[in-house]
């Protein structure tokens, strides 16, 4: 998959939290991990400002899109992200 496309996936899977109150949206960056990619992401309002007071409280970490099968999940604050995705690569039979 390319990562246009992982783009794609990665941003209407935010757009499922995302609300009129709280616009959330990507970072242009991408991070290319073999298997996968992730994406971070904040608030549209953080990104416009840069004023801490606008961005996202600690405890939710990069979308991963793999490249693969296209499945979307989030990854969380803890363990590390390194961890995270060593786990989920384990745990599909995925070689990285």
């Amino acid at each position: 998959m390319e990562e246009p496309t992982a783009r794609e996936l990665a941003a209407r899977y935010l757009a499922s939290f995302s609300g009129s109150r709280r616009a959330l949206t990507l970072y242009s960056t991408v991070e290319d991990h073999g298997w996968c990619y992730t994406f971070g992401w904040n608030t549209l309002r953080y990104i416009e400002t840069g004023d801490i007071e606008d961005a996202m409280t600690p405890g939710t970490g990069p979308i991963v899109v793999v490249k693969s099968t296209g499945d979307v999940w989030m990854l969380s604050s803890a363990p590390s992200f390194d961890l995270q995705l060593a786990e989920y690569a384990k745990e599909h039979a995925i070689t990285t």
